[in-house]
């Protein structure tokens, strides 16, 4: 299965984190960090591309937080990829 693009969206969210303003800061709607949301908003942008069909923010937050341990990247990478089809 091709994890591309949301292995690199991912990728790119980790390693910036924190570097810029409200990174950090929990987000009042999604009471997540906001470079989290705006990763998931990117997220939902390339899985509505790749399926045509449109994919939620709250609903890629969600797959988001199904999310944990060592291997979160690829884990998040892949149920994208499943959500888009």
């Amino acid at each position: 299965m091709d994890y591309e693009p949301f292995a690199g969206i991912i990728q790119r969210a980790l390693q910036a984190r924190g570097t810029a303003e409200g990174d950090l800061a929990r987000d009042p709607r999604y009471l997540a960090p906001g470079y989290v949301v705006r990763m998931c908003a990117a997220l939902a942008r390339a899985a509505t591309e790749r399926s045509g069909r449109d994919m939620p923010l709250d609903d890629v937050i969600r797959l988001e937080r199904t999310c944990t341990g060592a291997d979160y990247h690829h884990k998040l990478a892949l149920r994208c990829a499943q959500l888009a089809g």
